[in-house]
């Protein structure tokens, strides 16, 4: 039966950054990545924007992304306190217990919206503002709306309300309409990543330095995936951290779930989490907490300026990572506690976090491994697989007539550095070790 679809559009709503990208069905290897963002940061390979929604005082749409941040970010500190900025949201929805249509997000100023609304929005900029008019130019006919399918990731451990809530922000944004549900695909984020790593070739994700080469060349590594490669994916993102395990089936090609997908709230958020814990600590949770409604665009800088140096840190790295203070956090701090920022951290005895004179927090090595360990070590945790890992061979199930299962130990290593994970996991059983790198910019 025929593709009812002439082009696939893939929405990432990720909780850090988002993109697309969308591929014609009659040339479905050719995928083209969405690239035209405007604004973004230099030096940094912008093929996704940060998940930034900024609504104007009339709850109006204003902008998303580079564009909602940079505006937010210059906006007079007395006017800034009248519009609706909404930063990493997306987690909101996982850590809701009881969600449902009517459930709400805050914005930094503690305005609240609507949840669906907020995320209508988002999906809505991604139709109207990019998506469709990149489409129109790589077609050389007008696509009808019904012609379009559209996907949309979401992580692996959002549960079913979730996951449905997200289905309908995409209705209220116009995606597609309720009566054609066909047209819209709930794609699980680590599946779709399993899928693309059918195509690689061994040498691309197995570390092959030890093995033997023959005449210059490594026929082993240069071979496709095949029936016996059982392979995990680790899509560690800013909000989740999600897991699956996969064997390809041949000649099919088709994957077999090893495991069922599982995952947590692990990704990079809970690193800045860390780090505002650790201004609390020093400064009081109350200066804060009033820093943040009193001064919203001066806190969007703060975490701008963290993001920054957070994305160069390394475990090798000896010397102090250095974090802008925004001015008016160093005046609003005089002026809420009649003392200097220099004075709160003598009295914070945190000797982990020095003051430079150039108004700037010093966090030495020690501090950084304190803001990562908590994230990294319950990455490491949930790696160690849940479940028994059938034998090659061994048939399971009340029918099987034996084989059994065995349990396999992984021991696993994570190392940050620059903008990737570096994650070292070893069979204990068979002293196998396959490596993998996560680039958090462009996957």
């Amino acid at each position: 039966m025929a593709c009812p679809f002439t082009v696939v559009v893939a929405i990432d709503f990720g909780t850090t950054s988002s993109g697309y990208a969308f591929s014609f069905t009659q040339d479905s290897e050719a995928i083209h990545m969405m690239k035209r963002w405007e604004g973004g940061d230099p030096g940094v390979a912008n093929q996704k924007s940060p998940t930034c929604l900024l609504l104007a005082p009339d709850l109006r749409f204003h902008s998303f992304g580079f564009a909602a941040r940079d505006f937010y970010h210059d906006l007079d500190p007395e006017e800034a306190q009248h519009w609706l900025y909404f930063d990493k949201f997306k987690m909101k929805i996982h850590s809701t217990s009881d969600l449902t249509m009517e459930t709400e997000l805050e914005a930094v100023n503690g305005r609240r919206v609507r949840a669906i609304e907020v995320f209508a929005h988002a999906l809505r900029f991604f139709r109207e503002h990019h998506s469709l008019g990149e489409l129109k130019d790589q077609s050389s006919s007008v696509l009808e709306g019904e012609e379009i399918r559209w996907v949309i990731t979401v992580p692996a451990v959002w549960r079913q309300p979730a996951k449905q809530f997200m289905r309908e922000a995409a209705y209220l944004a116009g995606l597609v309409p309720p009566d054609c549900p066909e047209q819209l695909l709930i794609a699980l984020e680590p599946e779709a990543a399993s899928i693309y790593c059918r195509k690689l070739r061994l040498h691309q994700v197995i570390d092959l330095s030890l093995q033997p080469v023959t005449n210059g060349l490594d026929l082993e590594g240069s071979r496709p995936f095949d029936s016996s490669d059982r392979y995990i994916v680790a899509d560690c993102g800013g909000g989740t951290v999600d897991l699956t395990v996969h064997q390809i089936e041949q000649p099919q090609g088709t994957l077999k779930e090893l495991y069922k997908a599982s995952g947590g709230p692990y990704g990079a958020v809970g690193v800045d989490l860390a780090f505002e814990a650790m201004l609390c600590q020093i400064f009081g949770d109350d200066f804060i907490q009033s820093f943040k409604a009193k001064r919203p665009a001066a806190w969007v800088d703060l975490t701008i300026a963290f993001e920054a140096r957070k994305r160069t840190a390394a475990p090798g790295r000896a010397n102090a990572l250095n974090i802008s203070l925004p001015f008016s956090f160093i005046d609003y701090y005089k002026r809420h506690r009649g003392q200097s920022v220099e004075a709160a951290l003598r009295r914070s005895n945190m000797n982990i976090v020095k003051w430079s004179s150039q108004g700037m927090l010093r966090l030495t090595q020690e501090a950084m491994n304190e803001l990562f360990q908590p994230t990294i070590i319950n990455i490491v945790k949930h790696i160690d697989l849940p479940e028994p890992l059938p034998l090659p061979g061994a048939v399971g199930g009340a029918g099987g007539g034996g084989g059994g299962a065995e349990r396999r130990e992984i021991r696993a290593t994570m190392q940050f550095g620059d903008t990737e994970i570096k994650v070292t996991a070893v069979d204990v059983m068979s002293n196998r070790s396959v490596r993998a790198s996560i680039d958090f910019l462009s996957n």
